[in-house]
């Protein structure tokens, strides 16, 4: 039975509606051909009362006789009423109950394959109206109202996600702007105090040619730091309208590539390149120009602390195309590896270097534009280890 009743409950709307009115029309015919019958079992009894059984006649066919009476002359008033209203049911009851249950297979359509998904969808239309996505909708059905409310969920769960996404996205950009206020508060107030210093004791002879160039050297060096940092502010904003432009890439020839741009930079700073390619597949969908841009500034950064060696493997976990880089450094601390990923974030030993705390946050935004994502840890032989991801299809 329960079989039978999730069955039904799964039908389409068409079938359902026309077994809805086949049932009802089949109880129609039922409940008309009933009161017929009835109203000509009443008409009969009343005429066999009439009857004179020496005035009738019979007439015989193949299948057998049938006794006729002749009519009354007249009825009583009584009767006559009771035929009439005969007459009438058996006028009137055919489209009075083919009507009547036309009607009632609708209610009953309505009531159970309709009701319940509208209601839902109103409810959680008005929601969304008010700016609450936090719920869910679930119509247990495989009907067209199912398939309609299913899709009704993931668009509230895409506009759930969209939502989320610029709110973080708003949520980093106050971060971002916060920390370059901050950041940009440092050299104008040195600008600002060797500028007084100047206007106040240089008109009147006290300060040294010696000490006047050393001044104006320093002021120089802040500013190119405030010019630094608003080219990597533009940088930055420009990372918002960057997109993945897919192609299909010879990884042999892309490996070439990542190494001799490694060997290059490592060359430069006196240590050694450790280069591993451990991909099998000959041709994989990428954008080249977002894994270089990620890998020179992972490699920078291991370039930056490593004392002998720069290791770079290749390898490809499932439709992941990663580029891993390890340096034999310090490694991260608890610290860096909960906030190096954050822009505008440095080490307490690096406050006085020039870079600004950005390469992470740069592979982190296009690795996430490439659908995939970068991971810091700690090697146990010790130094850092940077892995970027790229979705490959």
């Amino acid at each position: 039975m329960d079989r039978l009743k999730k069955a039904f409950y799964n039908l389409s709307l068409k079938k359902s509606f026309m077994l809805y009115m086949l049932l009802f029309l089949l109880l129609a015919t039922a409940l008309s051909s009933v009161s017929i019958n009835l109203a000509d079992s009443v008409k009969n009894r009343i005429n066999f009362s009439y009857a004179d059984t020496d005035n009738k006649y019979t007439v015989s066919n193949r299948t057998g006789s049938v006794v006729i009476f002749s009519p009354p002359p007249e009825y009583t008033p009584k009767d006559q009423e009771i035929i009439t209203v005969c007459n009438a049911v058996q006028i009137g009851s055919v489209p009075l109950f083919f009507g009547f249950c036309i009607v009632m297979a609708a209610l009953f359509f309505y009531r159970n394959k309709l009701k319940k998904p509208i209601e839902l969808l109103d409810k959680a239309s008005g929601k969304i109206a008010s700016n609450d996505l936090d719920f869910h909708l679930s119509y247990d059905s495989r009907d067209e109202m199912g398939q309609l409310c299913t899709s009704f969920e993931t668009m509230r769960e895409a506009l759930r996600e969209n939502n989320l996404a610029m709110w973080r996205a708003v949520e980093e950009r106050k971060r971002l702007n916060a920390a370059f206020s901050h950041d940009l508060r440092t050299p104008l107030t040195v600008l600002r105090g060797y500028t007084d210093f100047l206007k106040n004791y240089l008109p009147q002879g006290k300060v040294t040619e010696e000490k006047l160039l050393s001044t104006i050297s320093t002021m120089s060096g802040h500013i190119a730091r405030l010019e630094n940092y608003v080219r990597q502010m533009g940088e930055i904003q420009k990372l918002e309208d960057v997109t993945a432009h897919l192609q299909d890439v010879e990884i042999g020839a892309l490996a070439e590539q990542l190494q001799s741009a490694a060997a290059l930079l490592v060359k430069d700073s006196g240590l050694t390149l450790d280069f591993t390619n451990e991909i099998k597949q000959s041709h994989m969908t990428l954008d080249p120009s977002i894994v270089m841009r990620v890998y020179e500034n992972l490699i920078s950064n291991a370039i930056r602390y490593a004392r002998d060696t720069v290791r770079v493997r290749l390898q490809c976990e499932g439709e992941t195309f990663c580029v891993g880089i390890a340096d034999d450094g310090q490694g991260f601390s608890e610290e860096d590896l909960q906030m190096a990923l954050r822009p505008y974030y440095k080490r307490k030993s690096d406050a006085d270097q020039l870079h600004f705390g950005l390469g992470l946050y740069i592979c982190k935004t296009l690795c996430e534009k490439h659908g995939g994502a970068v991971a810091i840890r700690n090697s146990r032989n010790g130094g850092a280890v940077a892995t970027a991801g790229f979705l490959a299809k």
